[in-house]
């Protein structure tokens, strides 16, 4: 339904660019989506552009028309597929749980809306297959949210490695520890679990790490190795999935890798990524909220990396938001595209797969590409 006083798009005679915002999903990553696009510049764009938050879709419609409320949004759904059918939505933007990326974010992309949805793609290789498919068939553009591609530093480094400013690359390291939940006072019941609605630690958290190593090699993992256990606590076990993982990666380019994988980090988020060559390294390290460093008798003292991921990454979103809406006006490839969010699911369910067999498990034993 459309708020009173809410006026359809029309681009006719203005000289700004508007273009329309479905958001499906009304919950945390909801929210961070729909303030990024508020804080998107208009003038980035030429013509200048502006996004318009359209409408917001969530099945409890009092909390949906409450989130919506605060953000702007000038519709509320509670059908997604009402949202998909509404004529000034071009953006669909699914931020949803991991369960449901798939069905919306395929019936948008065939109902010609560009579709962009949050991490992991999808739960099961199949889908994720299918979800490419739909947005190439249809001719819409299609992107994985991998907000880490987006932090400054970790440009920087993708750049320095294209330059060959590190000679011959030789290995990949990443660490990804953090509390349970995506807040890190979160109670241990909205942990992402493997069952259920949620993806758990390879296929889910992991998914951002195991990203960097693609985008930083620029390669492909053709074979993994997982081992893990239950070693933060056993809740989280008897809820199907594990806390702790070291994944061994082989590159087809010869490179190696290593994640670090926890549910479990005391002193903040630990998200640190290293690339090592023949002629040196560089490492991007976790942000800080200063740098002051503090020496006296006790000892050498800073401050803890930034504890929840919003504090550290709210620029990398709106970059990251930037860059669809800059994509889909210039009719340009997405930096992130559905490809790029298939990879980690075929990786994440290779690794699962490692970890339950105890061996190497190479991509191709589980791939299912788009068409097939």
């Amino acid at each position: 339904m459309q708020k009173p006083g809410f006026k359809p798009i029309d681009n006719s005679q203005l000289a700004v660019r508007r273009i329309g915002v479905g958001m499906l999903g009304y919950g945390f990553m909801g929210k961070v989506h729909s303030n990024a696009y508020l804080k998107i510049p208009y003038s980035f764009a030429n013509p200048p552009a502006w996004p318009v938050l359209v409408a917001m879709c969530g099945r409890d419609e009092a909390r949906v028309t409450d989130v919506a409320s605060r953000f702007g949004y000038g519709g509320i759904y509670t059908d997604w597929k009402r949202l998909i059918a509404d004529p000034d939505v071009e953006i669909f933007d699914n931020c949803t749980p991991d369960d449901r990326h798939a069905k919306p974010s395929i019936a948008a992309a065939r109902a010609g809306k560009h579709v962009i949805c949050e991490k992991p793609l999808a739960m099961t290789v199949k889908d994720a297959a299918s979800m490419v498919e739909a947005a190439q068939h249809a001719g819409v553009k299609n992107m994985t949210c991998f907000n880490y591609r987006f932090i400054p530093a970790v440009r920087l480094a993708r750049q320095l490695i294209e330059q060959g400013a590190l000679g011959k690359i030789y290995h990949f390291r990443g660490c990804y520890l953090q509390e349970p939940g995506h807040d890190p006072s979160a109670p241990l019941e909205d942990c992402w679990y493997a069952t259920g609605t949620r993806s758990g630690i390879l296929l889910g958290i992991g998914s951002h790490i195991i990203d960097m190593a693609r985008f930083l090699i620029g390669d492909e993992v053709e074979q993994v190795y997982a081992a893990g256990g239950v070693m933060v606590d056993p809740e989280i076990g008897r809820a199907g999935d594990i806390d702790t993982t070291v994944i061994t990666l082989h590159f087809a380019n010869g490179v190696l890798g290593t994640i670090d994988n926890s549910r479990q980090a005391v002193f903040g988020y630990d998200q640190r990524v290293e690339v090592f060559g023949s002629a040196g390294m560089v490492g991007v390290s976790n942000n800080l909220p200063d740098t002051a460093v503090v020496s006296d008798a006790q000892g050498v003292h800073g401050s803890l990396p930034l504890f929840f991921f919003v504090e550290r990454y709210t620029e990398a979103y709106i970059a990251e938001t930037k860059a669809f809406v800059a994509c889909v006006l210039n009719d340009t490839p997405p930096p992130v595209t559905g490809l790029d969010g298939r990879a980690p699911v075929v990786m994440g369910y290779a690794a699962n797969k490692s970890y339950r067999e105890k061996r190497p498990v190479k991509l191709s034993e589980v791939d299912i590409k788009p068409g097939a």
